[in-house]
């Protein structure tokens, strides 16, 4: 009898020792699958900013006001994706599908005299609160619309060539994001980024 009681408690002691083995094991590998997740999340809502961006890019062509669309559109696509997340939107110019956007746009904005062939529109996080028309909802402000102090100067949307007669632009959407891990264990951050580029539609005349 007391043999058996004797064994029942060191059964009772293993199971435990492994219960306490294991358990740190479980939630390690629960936490990893929740990070990485939410990893996979942020990763699909930057690609998803990009295409969107990319689409209203197409649509709205060399009107003026054609990059404060494009930055309305990127916006509402990142969604769940706090804003804080968002590093910068790049609107870029390329010859062909398959080129890298001007590697300066990583860090500044190109202007279209300094490289007619990839120039590009550089945007921080605060330039997607900016407003494009004043409180009458008529009124331009200097924001948007190309002039001398307005964000999309560099590469003005109405340079952007649709016609018919000539050779369509090619317009590219880079948006930049930091993912930033929850639980630390697998890293603090994580760069994301992703590139669309679309042509524009056609206007005839």
């Amino acid at each position: 009898m007391a043999y058996a009681a004797r064994r029942e408690g060191e059964e009772r002691g293993a199971v435990l020792i492994e219960a306490a083995l294991a358990t740190p094991v479980f939630f390690l590998m629960l936490f990893a699958v929740i990070e990485l997740g939410l990893l996979s999340l942020s990763e699909l809502t930057t690609t998803n900013a990009s295409r969107a961006g990319a689409r209203s890019a197409s649509v709205f062509d060399a009107r003026r006001n054609a990059d404060f669309e494009i930055l309305s559109t990127v916006e509402n696509a990142l969604g769940s994706l706090r804003l804080n997340e968002l590093e910068y939107v790049v609107v870029y110019r390329v010859d062909q599908i398959g080129d890298d956007m001007n590697p300066l746009c990583h860090t500044q904005p190109v202007s279209l005299s300094a490289d007619p062939a990839r120039p590009c529109n550089r945007y921080l996080p605060a330039d997607l609160a900016l407003d494009y028309y004043q409180a009458d909802g008529v009124t331009e402000t200097s924001h948007f619309g190309c002039g001398p102090g307005a964000v999309d100067r560099h590469w003005c949307p109405a340079d952007r060539q649709t016609s018919l007669t000539g050779d369509l632009d090619l317009v590219g959407v880079h948006v930049q994001t930091t993912h930033h891990y929850m639980m630390g264990f697998i890293g603090q951050t994580q760069d994301l980024s992703d590139s669309t580029v679309v042509q524009v539609e056609p206007v005839d005349g």
